[in-house]
């Protein structure tokens, strides 16, 4: 008994923070079930900038978010023919090799302690992947500004006739997908990608979509909704992985992952009814406000690591 009041106690004393945490899963619940993106890329470096949690119990609490927030989504908008499931099949194989590789820079990183970055001593893993964060999702953001004023400026929303760009790749063998109009994709290609997303699920604790949503559409050339589900099928297979291989060496925050999850649970009950009103471009021009903004929360934590002590 005295081990259960002990922990009930200290859920009592945290009330506060698991308060904001519930907030802020309601806020990335409607981003996964709007974008079909797992949120992971906002809800790790919040946890880290702007609860204080430690940026390696951040990416595995991350990671356990992603798989209850994609499972809640995937069980409210599957598509009852699985449209998107072939193309997400392939991808899923790669996943938990590229995840486990990303875990092996985190652990490493772990150990590594404190580093000296500007005559400042900071801890190597919170300094190290908060950088990584703030490039990635800089590079996203341009990427998606960029194709949504001046690279699709004039086409309309006419998503039948778009071909990805990595459509040329031809390693064999080749599938179909109703889901792709431009034609036959690489299997090896799309396992690749997965390999990627694994790694990105298991170095940031996101689940990958926030990169498969876009890569989807302008590489592989899967029209913008469908990508949208085959993202939240692959959100949940790399959040199983990481949520898996982050528990087993203690990088997971359970009370506070349950609080995350309760609080998707009403948010993509929102995001859906959103994405349901609105066409595949508005999607892709939302979604590039949301990461734009959300650059600011790693690069605010590294300014206040490097100036505020």
């Amino acid at each position: 008994m005295e081990p259960l009041l002990l922990s009930v106690v200290s859920v009592a004393a945290d009330w506060p923070l698991l308060l904001s945490a519930v907030g802020l899963g309601l806020c990335v619940g409607t981003i996964t079930g709007l974008f079909g993106a797992g949120g992971g890329f906002i809800i790790v470096p919040s946890l880290n900038a702007l609860l204080g949690v430690p940026m390696t119990t951040a990416v595995g609490t991350g990671a356990a978010h992603v798989l209850g927030g994609s499972s809640i989504a995937l069980w409210r908008q599957l598509d009852r023919r699985f449209l998107g499931i072939r193309v997400a099949g392939a991808m899923a194989v790669g996943i938990p090799p590229g995840t486990r590789l990303g875990l092996a820079v985190v652990e490493r990183l772990k150990h590594v302690g404190t580093i000296g970055v500007f005559s400042r001593e900071v801890v190597a893993a919170d300094f190290v992947l908060q950088a990584v964060f703030a490039g990635f999702l800089a590079m996203l953001a341009f990427w998606m500004v960029l194709d949504n004023f001046w690279l699709r400026r004039g086409q309309g929303d006419d998503e039948q006739n778009h071909r990805g760009i990595l459509a040329w790749v031809r390693i064999p063998p080749m599938c179909s997908a109703r889901t792709i109009p431009g034609g036959p994709i690489s299997i090896p290609l799309l396992f690749l990608f997965g390999v990627f997303e694994g790694f990105v699920a298991g170095l940031l604790g996101i689940g990958g979509s926030v990169i498969m949503m876009p890569a989807l559409f302008y590489l592989i050339g899967q029209t913008t909704k469908y990508a949208t589900q085959t993202c939240l099928m692959l959100a949940f297979v790399s959040g199983l992985s990481a949520t898996i291989q982050h528990g087993i060496v203690g990088n997971i925050d359970y009370t506070l992952a349950a609080a995350l999850i309760f609080g998707a649970f009403s948010g993509t009950k929102l995001g859906t009814v959103i994405r349901s009103r609105i066409t595949g471009r508005s999607i892709r021009q939302y979604f590039g406000f949301v990461v734009g903004g959300a650059v600011l929360l790693p690069l605010c934590k590294l300014l206040t690591m490097l100036v505020g002590g």
